[in-house]
């Protein structure tokens, strides 16, 4: 039985709060071994997020099946109004899932995906909001650069450049410090004369890079629903980014950039003395931007020949240096 009429449905429109949506995935099954000092990492990550994000954007925790003690820390994250949603599994039902699930369920234009372990600094979001909003089919933007990455899954990009639809040069970096240190908590080598020397395309006089990482990234809200619909049952790696994620944003013709300067720092497991001084830089960011409202953006599948031909264009008409030096992978003790 029911009596008198829902309120609700006397006002039943919801309004658009914000445009943009950060989902951070947790996952600390017990505070010993590799996880003993993540809470603190974890800590640093999400209350920078809250600093440095503007009045139109929100938090997103994702809870991947962690222990009671770091369930009740998040819970009051979300009472203190740190976060705005928290989604909690039981069971670690996998990175990729959990964050895909996480989303599709948004209904904010922009979607930032970040690794728990991702210190930002102030102006991170209004520089990836300038890509977005200057560079019309860019289906992704990470806050950082990485000149590797000019080749990673990007021949949409390097499409647009042949084109005449980019402008494109390469332009040397002022900042090789703060690109070695993500080269470092890589295992990476940094080779300054390479590496240095960024791709850089630009856009309506505004300049971004080619290519992008996924640790940190931020991508438009309908390129989710052309990602593979099917679940992952991966807890994490194996290929789950790269197959559900990083291809399918150059399969449906989308641009993957990234800002010209580094905007965030990698924490890795383990809190630094240079972790915390970073932090203690971070101040509240007490912006409320207008509401983004992106054009349409079309999407669909490409043709993979014409991209490997268009991908061997570009490498020939625009790329005259040497071959990039080996990585050397630096595998760290924990």
């Amino acid at each position: 039985m029911r009596t008198g009429i829902n309120p609700a449905k006397l006002d039943s429109k919801i309004a658009q709060k914000y445009h943009h949506r950060i989902i951070i995935p947790v996952f600390i099954p017990e505070i010993s071994g590799y996880f003993k000092d993540l809470m603190e990492v974890y800590r640093l990550c999400i209350e920078s997020a809250h600093l440095t994000q503007h009045g139109r954007s929100a938090i997103t925790v994702v809870d991947n099946g962690s222990c009671d003690q770091v369930k009740t820390w998040l819970r009051g994250l979300q009472d203190q109004g740190v976060i705005e949603t928290l989604i909690t599994h039981k069971e670690n039902v996998g990175k990729i899932d959990a964050i895909m699930g996480a989303a599709r369920g948004c209904r904010e234009e922009l979607i930032t995906l970040s690794d728990s372990d991702i210190l930002f600094r102030n102006g991170w979001q209004e520089e990836v909001e300038k890509v977005f909003r200057n560079f019309p089919k860019a289906g992704s933007v990470a806050p950082f650069p990485i000149a590797r990455h000019m080749y990673y899954h990007s021949s949409s990009t390097q499409k647009a450049v042949i084109k005449g639809e980019l402008g494109f040069k390469f332009k040397e970096t002022s900042e090789h410090e703060m690109i070695k240190e993500v080269y470092d908590s890589y295992g990476w080598n940094y080779d300054p004369g390479y590496d240095g020397l960024l791709p850089v395309v630009d856009s309506k006089g505004v300049e971004a890079v080619m290519g992008s990482g996924h640790q940190v990234f931020t991508i438009r809200r309908e390129l989710f629903f052309g990602m593979p619909q099917e679940p992952s049952f991966i807890k994490i790696g194996s290929g789950s980014e790269l197959n559900w994620i990083d291809i399918p944003i150059n399969q449906l013709g989308t641009w993957r950039l990234s800002t010209l300067h580094t905007w965030v720092h990698h924490m890795g497991n383990q809190l630094t003395q240079e972790n915390n001084l970073v932090f203690e830089k971070v101040e509240k960011n007490d912006q409320v931007p207008e509401l983004i409202r992106l054009p349409d953006i079309k999407t669909g599948e490409i043709n993979q020949l014409e991209h490997r031909v268009y991908a061997k264009l570009f490498k020939m008409k625009n790329d005259a240096r040497p071959p990039a030096p080996e990585l050397t992978v630096q595998f760290k003790s924990l």
